[in-house]
């Protein structure tokens, strides 16, 4: 089985994710419909865009994948280059496609949604600031952001149970607890979040997202090289 039959496992195996953002999609659907239906409408109110709800696919794959898709992928006899190869294939795929859906709602649908004429529908481009800089560069900002916080996500996965998963753990409430209350320190993990998401300059978020991607990317080939199955 080779990268690209894998990447097809794992779509097929994470429908839950595809469900469940359905589901959310459905139930704000209903819930104008009923507001309509009782003269409630959200007038002048706030509202996350459909863009937002569609980040739950590529959260949960990235969780999904890694922790049930794994050990049934190395029973077909797959060699493990090939399993991090076919989930680079699929969050690209998510990525790609959960942008132009992002960019979908930007354009066309946020405009639709019944929150009058002084409401604000949150979308990812706007609330990030990516659509300072025009369309293509904000879907690219926001395709290279994606891709990056599922390879994070999927390598934090892959290391739970593993002495060097809960290093990794006790790390991260470390920095979260030492860095937060003191202000010169709270000042890098501004910066950090800034640079990543942020920065009005594209170029930098971009490239920057690209590096911690290729770097995480090296780490889960390491971390799925040692895992046992």
């Amino acid at each position: 089985m080779n990268a690209l039959a894998v990447a097809k496992l794992n779509f097929k195996k994470v429908k839950l994710s595809y469900f469940i953002f359905l589901a959310l999609i459905g139930l704000q659907l209903i819930s104008y419909i009923v507001n309509n239906l009782f003269n409630t409408s959200n007038e002048g109110g706030f509202s996350l865009s459909f863009g937002f709800y569609s980040y739950i696919i590529i959260l949960m794959s990235a969780i999904l994948i890694p922790a049930r898709n794994f050990r049934k992928l190395m029973n077909f006899n797959v060699k493990k280059l090939d399993y991090t190869r076919g989930v680079v294939i699929n969050y690209v795929v998510f990525s790609f496609v959960i942008s132009l859906f992002t960019a979908f709602c930007y354009f066309y649908l946020d405009r639709a949604l019944p929150v009058g004429t002084n409401g604000v529908v949150a979308n990812p481009f706007t609330v990030f600031g990516w659509n300072n800089n025009g369309a293509i560069v904000a879907f690219i900002r926001h395709f290279v952001f994606l891709f990056m916080v599922a390879l994070i996500v999927h390598t934090l996965t892959t290391i739970q149970g593993t002495w060097y998963g809960w290093l990794t753990n006790i790390m991260i409430v470390a920095v979260i607890s030492v860095f937060t209350p003191i202000a010169s320190l709270r000042k890098v993990l501004v910066s950090v979040f800034d640079t990543l998401i942020f920065t009005p300059n594209a170029v930098i978020q971009i490239l920057s997202c690209l590096g911690v991607s290729v770097v995480v990317y090296l780490l889960c080939i390491l971390a799925v090289s040692r895992k046992r199955i």
